[in-house]
């Protein structure tokens, strides 16, 4: 559609639209005084009984939108409900107007009111902007551009809204456009870049520009490059969706044409001659190219200058170099090549490649010499920029690693360095948080800004490098003014200002590791390696800022890899599995539940502590997929119990921080539970204090979710990290477990025996149950039952066992029960 619309072409998109996008009985505009209903969609009869409706006629009056349910033996008896949305505005038109909707299925009601309101809307708000403003209207009509709204508050985000221009764009009428997704231009090509980045970016409510590949009705495929704008309320609610959208297949096309030229230019520069000079067989100048000689600043007036006047517009490297390849080609008959400027000391210089070739008979007999001159200046230039990207940072402008690394060379080589100067290292902590909270244009400035900073700290005689994406390398140069400890302090101070944009003031910290150039021996790239090899101690031990590179700390390093890749296989190779401890009641002896327990046992190195591999596992994100299988490995245990009628006791598994960082722990949990048919209340997830280093909302409704589930949650290690009341408070814990290292000093102070009754007094308010861990002897179970606990474990009762042990004491149990 193009040009300006009338109320005929909107009204009739609009009742189309909504038969479309909802099953309807009948879709009509009413206008007030007249007979017959207009645009109609559907069976003519309900539309005319949608004109006697009370409901119809009050909203004509009022402009009140109404709901209703269809009468009963009638034309709309095949409705479900009816929607009357009005259609008049202000200096619109003299008789009120509304569209009167009949859907065929309640299950739509909510969706279809809610699109007819915003569809209504859209339609009357561009019926009052062409009459208000027709000659603006008119110029819109025909811009490039694509204008789209989408309204996110309805099921799907449909839109309520498509310009002329993108209707010319896709090749699709307004009415096929209104009450559906944009995604359907998409045809099958769901996993494109640009599509990923439009979902996270309305995932998250922000604005962005993304190109994507869509196809037009006729099924032809265009680039559409797509500006989404979030719009909000004055309360900070998304209300609607606006979409510029523009193709730019020509532009692409343009481009990639103008790639290929370029190539092909690079061709021609290669295989053609740009100037071409003739020698006889003594190499004696015949002919010489006459635009040569005016770049090289020589005169041809008086006939062809000789070679010595030649070689004297050339730089001595250059003439030095002309003189040893024709000694040679003349003595072998060979060609060569002399790469060299003009003039010799301008600016900006030309460049030039001289090919000079033997011209052979058939006898293989020298005739003459011919030389090419070709121009390079383009290809010189490229070169600059292409070194240029390479050895320089595009965001911050500071180098990049290659041009650092040949930087660094340079200057080990020229031995210009002290011994003690150090190759820092630098992490941004939580940059990828600012990028989320604030924006990645926030995120990039604070890169600059960081990059500013050191470039001011370091001075000339150093040099920075961006080297990832959070994080700078940097050579820092002692010399008398500085001690190491001052270079230091001035490193950290960076970051002890606060960084400010768009009004905000936030601080920034961040980790650093360090090598000294004396432990290299003189490579550059093995001092970047070690000084980030220290940074990331720094990373995993937030007690320590700066750490040093040692022998020792690579060492470790290697053993820690090493371990983590035997871990990683360990899981592939069904080594990890599953022992049990159990908890039993302090008065009976009788076990109540069991405490699943990783345990891996490798092929040469046997039995390796949780304690060394399972910190490696979170550091690495390999606890996600061990989780995974302790999880369901406990559900399988838990199955085969019951299925060779054992008495069957709860069991709980450890679930870590990472794991809920990762994600979707309650579906995986569902997903286990559903898998083995487990009952809820026969899993329980200890949980220990770390979580609430960082509580989150995401945090609290995880375990919402798995409380909501019927899953027990315990908290594990009470007293000794992180807790504080306030975190009781806020999340619902059906079990508290006193750690062992109060539980073993119960018989050494009052300090111990207060903390444990006040850990109980807690749980009973909260109405939890209280676990002692780490029971041993017989005078602290007599201590714990003495304060009210009423539930333990340790290896007084047991050391955790294998599972096959595990199905030994859960029947010997039932044996002493039957």
């Amino acid at each position: 559609m193009t040009g300006k619309p009338d109320n005929n072409e909107l009204f009739t998109d609009l009742t189309e639209a909504l038969a479309m996008a909802c099953s309807a009985v009948c879709a009509t505009v009413i206008v007030e005084g007249r007979d017959s209903p207009d645009h109609l969609v559907g069976d003519p009869d309900a539309a005319r009984l949608l004109m006697t409706l009370d409901s119809v006629q009050a909203t004509l009056a009022d402009g009140i939108p109404r709901t209703e349910i269809p009468p009963p033996g009638t034309a709309l008896a095949a409705a479900a409900f009816i929607a009357v949305e009005p259609l008049s505005t202000p200096h619109q038109q003299t008789h009120a107007t509304v569209i009167a909707f009949a859907g065929k299925h309640r299950e739509d009601f909510e969706r279809t009111v809610a699109l007819v309101h915003s569809l209504a809307t859209e339609t009357a708000s561009e019926l009052l902007f062409l009459r208000q403003t027709p000659f603006l209207a008119a110029a819109f009509a025909e811009v490039e551009c694509g204008v789209t709204i989408a309204d996110p508050n309805i099921a799907d985000s449909p839109l309520v809204y498509a310009n002329a221009a993108f209707e010319r764009i896709t090749g699709y009428p307004r009415a096929e456009l209104l009450g559906r997704n944009c995604r359907f231009l998409q045809g099958d090509r769901r996993d494109q870049p640009g599509v990923q980045i439009i979902r996270n970016a309305l995932a998250r409510g922000t604005d962005c520009t993304a190109v994507v590949t869509n196809f037009r009705r006729d099924g032809e495929p265009f680039e559409n490059r797509i500006k989404l704008r979030a719009i909000r309320t004055h309360d900070g609610t998304l209300s609607h969706i606006i979409g510029i959208q523009l193709d730019v297949s020509r532009e692409q096309a343009a481009l990639e044409s103008l790639a290929r030229q370029k190539r092909r230019y690079e061709s021609l520069i290669e295989a053609q001659s740009g100037y071409i000079w003739l020698m006889n067989a003594d190499g004696e100048l015949i002919d010489v190219p006459r635009k040569w000689l005016e770049v090289a600043g020589l005169s041809a007036s008086d006939g062809p200058p000789d070679r010595a006047a030649i070689r004297s517009t050339l730089a001595p490297e250059a003439a030095a170099a002309f003189r040893d390849g024709w000694i040679e080609a003349l003595r072998n008959v060979a060609p060569f090549e002399v790469i060299y400027q003009l003039p010799a000391r301008g600016h900006p210089p030309r460049w030039f490649l001289d090919r000079v070739t033997p011209v052979l008979d058939d006898d293989n007999t020298l005739l003459e010499w011919i030389a090419a001159s070709q121009e390079i200046t383009q290809l010189k230039r490229a070169e600059k920029d292409i070194e240029r990207a390479a050895y320089e940072d595009r965001l911050t402008g500071v180098l990049s690693p290659e041009g650092f690394a040949q930087r660094l060379d340079q200057r080990l080589k020229e031995r210009s360095l002290h011994p003690a100067s150090p190759v820092v290292v630098v992490d941004i902590k939580a940059l990828r948080e600012i990028n989320n909270t604030q924006g990645y244009d926030v995120g990039d400035e604070v890169l600059r800004e960081v990059a500013r900073r050191l470039t001011a700290e370091v001075g000339e005689s150093g040099l920075i490098a961006r080297t990832g994406g959070d994080e700078f390398t940097v050579l820092a140069p002692l010399d008398n003014q500085r001690t190491p400890r001052q270079l230091r302090e001035c490193m950290a101070a960076v970051f002890d200002v606060p960084f400010e944009f768009r009004g905000f003031s936030f601080h920034v910290e961040a980790s650093f590791g360090y090598a000294r150039v004396r432990s290299s021996a003189g490579d550059a790239r093995k001092l970047m390696t070690d000084a980030a090899l220290a940074m990331h101690r720094s990373q995993h031990n937030p007690a320590v800022t700066w750490t040093q590179y040692t022998k020792a700390l690579e060492q470790q390093t290697r053993e820690t890899v090493d371990l983590t890749t035997k871990l990683r296989h360990a899981l592939e190779a069904g080594q990890l599995e599953l022992y049990y401890q159990p908890q039993v009641d302090l008065a009976s002896g009788r076990i109540i539940s069991a405490e699943a327990l990783l345990r891996w046992n490798h092929p040469q190195a046997g039995f390796i502590p949780p304690g060394r591999f399972i910190p490696l596992a979170e550091q690495s994100q390999l606890i996600g997929p061990i989780g995974d299988w302790v999880l369901h490995q406990a559900c399988r245990d838990l199955r085969a119990w019951r299925d060779a009628g054992l008495p069957v006791t709860p069991v709980s598994i450890n679930v870590s921080l990472i794991q809920f960082e990762l994600g979707s722990v309650p579906d995986k949990v569902r997903q286990a539970l559903t898998d083995y048919n487990i009952a809820p209340e026969e899993l329980t997830l200890e949980i220990t204090e770390s979580i609430f280093e960082q509580p989150g909302q995401a945090l609290k409704q995880d375990l919402e979710a798995l409380s909501a589930m019927g899953v027990r949650l315990s908290l594990d290690d009470f007293g000794t990290g992180y807790s504080s009341l306030g975190h009781l408070n806020d999340y619902s814990f059906d079990e508290i477990k006193i750690d062992k290292s109060f539980v073993c000093q119960l018989n050494k102070g009052r300090y111990p025996q207060a903390i444990v009754k006040s850990v109980i007094v807690i749980a009973a308010a909260i109405d939890a149950d209280v676990v002692a861990e780490g029971l041993e002897l017989e005078s602290q179970i007599t201590a714990v039952q003495a304060l009210g606990c009423t539930k333990g474990q340790g290896y007084h009762y047991s050391r955790p066992v294998p599972e096959a042990v595990w199905r030994q004491l859960l029947a010997d149990q039932k044996s002493w029960t039957a």
